[in-house]
């Protein structure tokens, strides 16, 4: 018996069937099962009742999976104890982050890390915010930069979640316009009042509380222009708002970036309470280089990304 076997143990009582614990636990599946039936040879007797279509733990296996969990949870303890004495540098810094950021914070990532820890090596990972928080607890990426409140459809506000989440900066939302549209007569707007034909809003949401207030993507659009692109990704949709009468929302930090390039766009602040998103990282409970979010936390709040207004709250 070996600690693997214990974690193909808990992987199979968790997924309820050999191919896909297998591949949670990167082995072939007859690797796997040839090693659960020599452990179940050892210790003469049968943990678990196949059936066509799923797999269940026996009495014996019931028993054994709790103890299997005890010892898995502490083998884990141990390997992140000793990453913390590891030499910090050995192991890649992975950071998670969406669209609406991922293209406008890499120099800003850069700059930080060169400056906070200039040997390590820093890997950039862009995804939506449940497949980032997924890969936080699946430990492919070390921490996730998304909104609170994704965070909380994800997790639920209970600070009993599995996952931590720390506030780093809040950022304004802005409805993105072409230079000379009618709309820029304005020096603000509230959600409700964005034109319905207009508006191409995104299946995913940003992590705004005025998100809920502004309208659908009106099911005309595509019947009015002949063309829709309201399925690209971001800086696609904010390319097409560039030169055509619609309009979309963009964040802050995009907003900067978008300045810097001189895009051909305007921006119109909204005037809703919800015009802010607490935005921040997710990473896991016991997350062994805390020190480095501590760094990271306390670089933002002295040198924030431009467009922003920094929190200072302490990683857990």
């Amino acid at each position: 018996m070996n600690l693997r076997d214990l974690e193909y143990v808990e992987a199979i009582a968790s997924h309820r069937n050999f191919s896909r614990a297998a591949n949670a636990c990167n082995v072939s599946q007859p690797a796997l099962s040839i090693q659960i039936k020599k452990l179940e040879s050892e210790l003469g007797a049968e943990l678990f009742e196949r059936r066509n279509h799923e797999v269940l733990l026996t009495e014996f296996g019931k028993r054994i999976l709790e103890s299997a969990e005890q010892i898995n949870r502490h083998s884990e303890r141990i390997r992140e104890i000793a990453l913390e004495y590891r030499n910090l540098d050995a192991t890649p810094f992975k950071i998670g982050m969406t669209s609406t950021l991922a293209p406008y914070l890499t120099k800003y990532v850069r700059d930080m890390m060169t400056e906070l820890y200039p040997s390590l090596r820093v890997v950039l990972v862009e995804h939506r915010p449940v497949n980032l928080a997924e890969m936080v607890e699946k430990k492919e990426v070390d921490v996730a930069l998304i909104a609170r409140k994704s965070h909380e459809r994800i997790y639920g506000a209970d600070h009993k979640a599995p996952m931590r989440f720390t506030s780093i900066w809040q950022e304004p939302l802005y409805l993105g316009v072409r230079k000379g549209h009618p709309l820029t007569r304005k020096d603000g707007i509230f959600a409700k009042d964005v034109p319905e034909d207009m508006l191409i809003r995104f299946k995913i949401p940003f992590g705004y509380g005025l998100e809920k207030d502004l309208p659908e993507t009106s099911a005309n659009m595509l019947e009015k222009t002949g063309f829709d692109v309201s399925a690209a990704r971001f800086e696609t949709v904010c390319r097409h708002v560039s030169y055509s009468d619609d309009c979309t929302i963009i964040n802050a930090i995009a907003v900067e970036q978008f300045r810097h390039d001189n895009w051909d766009l305007d921006y119109i602040p909204f005037k809703d309470e919800g015009n802010l998103r607490d935005l921040g990282m997710t990473y896991r409970p016991g997350y062994p280089r805390r020190k480095l979010l501590q760094e990271i936390s306390r670089y933002i709040s002295k040198s924030p990304p431009g467009g922003v207004i920094p929190v200072s709250e302490p990683v857990s």
